[in-house]
């Protein structure tokens, strides 16, 4: 379950997750608003059933919009045969936490990010027949004793290895940028804790010393709820004097042609749960500058295969950007090491094996589980 239509970092990871499952044991289904992710799993045979899983945080009409869904979850649950219930979202997880006390289904979960302290943990902590997170950084915030597993995310590293330099030709063309500048670029989207801000106020001391430099901030506002963090972004970049330079692209679905078309990567999240990117750019053979963020030291190591600076640290920031823009020998040899990093621990296969260990003790648990038509 997840409660987003487009197609985030979570979102991504979902479809790989679906996609790889063994089909001979595990038959997956998808409850998700129209849209994007929906679209994707049938693309990729996973049967999905449409259901909108409205806003609960701050409406005065939560309790009936929870209970208006989970009725037909519950009964959605009973007639398909679900075996185990996994939410991919922290409303998702409200809303799956309360179907399953009317359809008698463990419940798998998954935390992408750790949700908000306080009641929402402690309730699906006590719902939850087992907890994962996504990375040590998310588990530390959880209270979930031996219910958690920690598992890291992974990627089919082989797509953002093949050769995209057409389609990143096209993208370097369609932003403005020749072909032999440098094009340092963030990937994420427009949210406050995403570090866009920081990207900005790092890319005017960068510009002092290299103006022949671009910076692409890709990303947009995909779930529709950063309209004025993206119009706060557009002014800053003016107010500073660096639209001929600072691009703010919007949102692009093809995230291999995106990197394949940066020089180098930059990711300046704040409290970042894990930074699916991160893998992304490693695999894509992109030297990487981070905030050492939450989940981001699971993943890179400092001066070994990336670039990692203090969270906050603006102008280290612009220093290590500087510092492999002047060094591309430098840049290639992190971006090798991350690749291989990639390589040996966070190939999908290993996190999909993963998951169907949890999957098949949570099954076994529960053995067949019988559609309403079926006699006990």
């Amino acid at each position: 379950m997840d409660h987003a239509a487009a197609l985030g970092g979570a979102e991504r990871i979902l479809l790989l997750l679906m996609e790889g499952l063994d089909r001979d044991r595990f038959a997956p289904h998808l409850v998700a608003p129209r849209g994007p992710l929906g679209a994707a799993a049938r693309q990729r045979g996973v049967i999905t059933h449409e259901m909108a899983l409205p806003r609960l945080g701050g409406e005065p009409t939560a309790p009936w919009r929870l209970a208006r869904a989970a009725l037909p979850l519950a009964r959605l649950m009973r007639r398909e045969c679900i075996a185990v219930v996994s939410p991919h979202s922290v409303r998702a997880s409200v809303y799956a936490a309360t179907a399953i006390t009317l359809a008698r289904r463990p419940l798998l979960w998954y935390m992408h990010e750790p949700g908000p302290p306080g009641l929402y943990r402690r309730w699906l902590n006590a719902r939850s027949a087992v907890a994962v997170a996504v990375s040590f950084a998310v588990a530390d915030q959880m209270a979930c004793s031996r219910k958690l597993r920690v598992i890291h995310n992974g990627i089919r590293w082989q797509d953002f290895a093949a050769d995209h330099r057409e389609s990143a030709a096209r993208l370097r063309s369609l932003w403005g940028v020749p072909g032999d500048a440098v094009l340092i670029g963030q990937a994420a989207r427009l949210q406050p804790w995403k570090g866009q801000r920081e990207v900005i106020a790092a890319a005017e001391i960068l510009l002092r010393e290299r103006p022949d430099v671009y910076i692409a901030i890709v990303g947009g506002d995909v779930f529709g709820d950063a309209v004025h963090y993206e119009r706060e972004l557009k002014a800053e970049v003016v107010r500073r004097g660096l639209a001929h330079r600072v691009l703010l692209t919007g949102h692009h679905e093809d995230i291999p042609a995106v990197l394949g078309a940066l020089d180098v990567v930059v990711h300046a999240s704040s409290g970042e749960p894990f930074g699916t990117i991160l893998l992304e750019a490693g695999a894509a053979r992109l030297p990487i500058v981070a905030y050492e963020s939450g989940g981001v030291a699971e993943v890179l190591t400092h001066e070994v295969n990336a670039l990692l600076v203090r969270q906050g640290d603006r102008a280290g920031l612009a220093a290590a950007l500087l510092r492999l823009v002047a060094q591309p020998d430098l840049g290639r040899a992190l971006g090798q090491a991350a690749h291989a990093r990639v390589r040996q621990h966070f190939d999908v296969r290993r996190m999909v094996q993963d998951v169907q260990d949890v999957l098949q003790v949570l099954v076994q648990g529960v053995g067949h589980p019988r559609s309403d038509g079926e006699r006990a």
